[in-house]
């Protein structure tokens, strides 16, 4: 396996998979700290929380990756951590628990019996991509907005990015990080406490069950976590990667069920930084693109083991810097996805629908707008099915072509 990784690997690869692990600790693993001071965890708790979730992230990856060769990258439902937000002020930290712990059973269950396979299966594709284009606007559009918020950093990292595109587009966004780093270093001051990093020790929560946090915030959980996944293995399918919804999904519930005792919320393959390394600009073959996951698993690894000390590393770098390298890593995914969504000139409508509710940030018993973009979308696409079918029907009798009548047979001859 050595002999395989050596060969494989190229830079562009590992700087995919090292842009999207600075991309997922610079943004959503503050949510995690945020969660957990609104339910007022101490230091031990929240570093065991980012150790569970680093430590299943990693692990995901690497495994997935390894196993089938494709960029998978380990990640955490980052609404399902919003959730907690205010979900901790309703519930006791143990009910928290207990609804990851049966979370994370249903899904390996739906995993392993092959039933989520078969429920993917009846999802629109090309709802799904607009869903996906509409999720990847918001980080595409963030590329303009950090320009306001840091010019100096911002500006010569998407000039870098141009020219590169001319010239090498292959290493475009490795050398844009380049110079967002050099950018970016006069801005950034770190302290001697900063790096005083000590090694988590995990600590187990036995969990807690009630019908009003299973359903209050348990179930809103299960239909995100259905949904990442679901967005995930449609963006690795969309790249041309053959992968099995039953090896993924029942990997990731399994990972997930030892894990939740230690507040993680649940495990999956990322769907937006996992679009980075999906494509092309990771590198032009996709079967040495398993680098990236390899690389951002090793490092979720390194992370998780000094927990919440290593979160202020991260939260130093300039916000517009991570927006901005996201952004850009995620164009060509954001192009190739739109224009799935938009090909069918007879689900265009539905598709565009799709976009828009998801772009629109809306919001509904704690369940995302990506997933409310999705359902909006079938709902709008039965419909115009429904009205075209009528509007046949009524062209058909104007022409004057009656409706097939039913015919009765004889009785059958045995």
């Amino acid at each position: 396996m050595f002999f395989r990784l050596r060969a494989d690997f190229s830079i562009s690869a590992a700087l995919a998979g090292l842009i999207a692990l600075v991309a997922t600790y610079s943004g959503p693993v503050l949510i995690v700290v945020q969660a957990a001071q609104a339910g007022h965890l101490s230091h031990s708790l929240l570093s065991t929380w980012i150790w569970a979730v680093s430590v299943g992230a990693g692990v995901l990856g690497l495994w997935l990756s390894l196993r089938y060769r494709m960029p998978v990258i380990g990640a955490w439902s980052t609404p399902g951590v919003a959730l907690l937000i205010s979900g901790l002020a309703h519930y006791q930290f143990k009910e928290v628990i207990g609804c990851y712990l049966a979370v994370s059973l249903i899904v390996a269950v739906l995993g392993l019996s092959g039933l989520f396979g078969r429920l993917i299966k009846h999802l629109p594709a090309h709802l799904l991509s607009a869903m996906i284009a509409g999720v990847l606007f918001e980080f595409c559009a963030g590329i303009f907005r950090s320009i306001e918020l840091a010019p100096m950093v911002v500006l010569p990292v998407v000039a870098v990015y141009v020219v590169c595109r001319r010239i090498i587009p292959r290493y475009a966004v490795a050398l844009a990080l380049l110079m967002g780093v050099v950018a970016a270093l006069p801005e950034v001051r770190f302290s001697a406490q900063e790096f005083d990093l000590s090694v988590v020790k995990p600590e187990l929560t036995l969990p807690g069950f009630s019908a009003e946090s299973l359903i209050g915030l348990g179930l809103p959980l299960l239909l995100l976590a259905l949904t990442q996944l679901a967005t995930a293995i449609h963006i690795l399918r969309s790249a041309g990667y053959a992968i099995s919804p039953r090896s993924v999904v029942g990997t990731s519930g399994l990972m997930s069920i030892p894990l939740a005792l230690f507040g993680n919320s649940g495990i999956n393959p990322a769907a937006i930084v996992g679009a980075m390394c999906a494509s092309r600009e990771c590198h032009v073959d996709p079967h040495r693109r398993y680098i990236s996951g390899v690389v951002c698993g090793i490092g979720y690894l390194g992370i998780g083991t000094f927990g919440a000390s290593i979160v202020a590393l991260f939260a130093r770098l300039p916000t517009g810097l991570t927006v901005t390298l996201a952004g850009l890593a995620l164009l060509g995914t954001f192009v190739s996805s739109l224009g799935t969504a938009l090909a069918n000139e007879a689900h265009r409508e539905s598709s565009v629908v799709t976009f828009v509710a998801t772009v629109s940030g809306m919001s509904f018993f704690g369940l995302g707008s990506a997933l409310w973009g999705l359902v909006v979308g079938i709902l709008f696409s039965l419909a115009l099915s429904k009205k075209k079918a009528g509007i046949e029907v009524d062209e058909s009798n104007k022409a004057g072509i009656s409706a097939p009548t039913s015919i009765t047979m004889g009785p059958e001859k045995t």
